[in-house]
């Protein structure tokens, strides 16, 4: 796959909400046609599929059969595991959607998976390639406001409507699913995580209504809080908050112009900057899907590796342990 001549063939297994994203911004891509859609729903399968010229499929088995060069794995969170394997196993790239797994042993284990097949093992943390939040690293790295020690994040929706996100023992719930974006991104731009300590109404089981408060203490000393909610009336909602010595990084998704940057001038005054990075035709699934074709072509590590995926699976399971037992934990699940 080093140096793929011919068009690079995409397969996809999952033919709900997410797969139907990812064929649509795979068949922009140049050089790179979606090849094959499997989902045990043929019609969903040919739905997407036939527009495109691909092949339905009603099983993964029979799409892995076919000589696709990678695989996009948009299934419930719970079956992300066994397909990526299989996917791995039977030598095809893999970009396998959020979170990795439900649990780290299982992110371990597809981590050795890709290891022995000497394949590429992406996972779809989107957020890396969102613009706003993408320009936020960039500034913090360039020193704009100075050394970060404070952060605040948010992000809430419309309660799931799918009854598998629903339930915990398949998708992991509020802080597994929907968080697992903010923890990631703290990791990337902070570092390592040292401590959790979470809050959620999850066990008063409140119809169509979760939520969750999350304190994440960086080995570095930033000390971030993290927001979620499953149930927000006016629908999806991103905010961030980064405070450092020297100004302010802020964005608000309601806003047009969604990034805000407030520093400080010598004579003591200040200077706000506002930006509005994302352009209609700067879509973050495309960027995202082009960042793992690419790499599979220079035979480079992924953007965002499973190793990175594991670490965030690792702070939303010690989120989950620090809500069950009223403790700060670890991200590998130790009482501190």
């Amino acid at each position: 796959m080093e140096n793929v001549s011919s068009p690079l063939r995409l397969g996809i297994v999952g033919a709900g909400h997410i797969g139907a994203r990812h064929a649509l911004h795979a068949s922009r891509l140049p050089d790179t046609v979606v090849a094959a859609v499997a989902d045990p729903h043929l019609e969903k399968a040919d739905a997407i599929a036939r527009p495109l010229g691909a092949v339905s499929y009603a099983s993964a088995d029979a799409l892995l059969a076919t000589e696709v060069d990678a695989v996009i794995v948009a299934v419930p969170t719970h079956l992300h595991r066994t397909l990526s394997e299989q996917a791995l196993a039977a030598g095809k790239h893999v970009l396998c959607e959020k979170p990795l797994a439900l649990t780290t042993e299982d992110c371990d284990a597809l981590i050795e998976a890709a290891e022995r097949a000497n394949r590429t093992l992406a996972v779809g943390q989107v957020l890396r390639f969102f613009p706003e939040y993408e320009h936020a690293r960039r500034r913090m790295e360039s020193g704009a406001i100075g050394h970060p020690a404070a952060i605040r994040l948010r992000r809430a929706g419309r309660y799931p409507e799918t009854p598998w996100f629903a339930d915990e023992s398949q998708s992991g719930g509020l802080l597994l699913d929907l968080l697992i974006h903010e923890f990631d991104f703290l990791r990337w731009c902070f570092g390592p995580v040292t401590r959790v300590f979470a809050r959620t109404l999850s066990e008063r089981r409140l119809p169509r209504l979760d939520y969750a408060l999350v304190t994440v203490r960086h080995a570095n000393g930033v000390l971030a809080h993290v927001e979620g909610v499953w149930g927000e009336p006016g629908g999806t909602h991103t905010a961030f908050e980064i405070a450092g010595d020297a100004g302010l990084l802020t964005h608000d998704s309601h806003l047009t112009e969604t990034l805000r940057t407030a520093t400080w001038r010598e004579d003591g005054t200040g200077k706000v900057v506002f930006s509005a990075p994302l352009m209609p035709t700067d879509d973050p699934y495309y960027r995202q899907l082009a960042a793992f074709v690419d790499r599979i072509r220079r035979n480079e590590p992924p953007s965002v590796s499973a190793q990175d995926a594991r670490q965030a699976v690792a702070i939303a399971r010690a989120a989950r342990e620090s809500a069950r037992t009223g403790q700060p934990v670890s991200p590998e699940g130790e009482n501190v």
